[in-house]
């Protein structure tokens, strides 16, 4: 397994345990993210994509949308997502 899916396995458990439910699938369009529904929050990620596309995108949910601030990302997460 390599670095960019072990991040991806860790963003994915991190947003879990924030109450996220973390949805993967080939979807129609290319628009990823994050909402709400069924009073449930979800993260979906494109499995079209790669495993840095979908790292990015993860990160772009939590920090840009769901407004996690950057010091309560795990470490690894941190150093990566830093630029976002």
């Amino acid at each position: 397994m390599n670095s960019t899916t072990m991040l991806l396995k860790t963003a994915i458990a991190f947003a879990s345990e924030q109450g996220y439910q973390v949805r993967q699938e080939f979807m129609d369009s290319p628009t990823t993210g994050m909402c709400e529904y069924a009073g449930k929050k979800w993260i979906f990620l494109d499995l079209s994509q790669n495993s840095m596309e979908q790292l990015h995108n993860m990160g772009t949910a939590l920090i840009c949308q769901a407004g996690i601030p950057l010091c309560q990302l795990p470490v690894e997460l941190q150093h990566h997502w830093q630029q976002l």
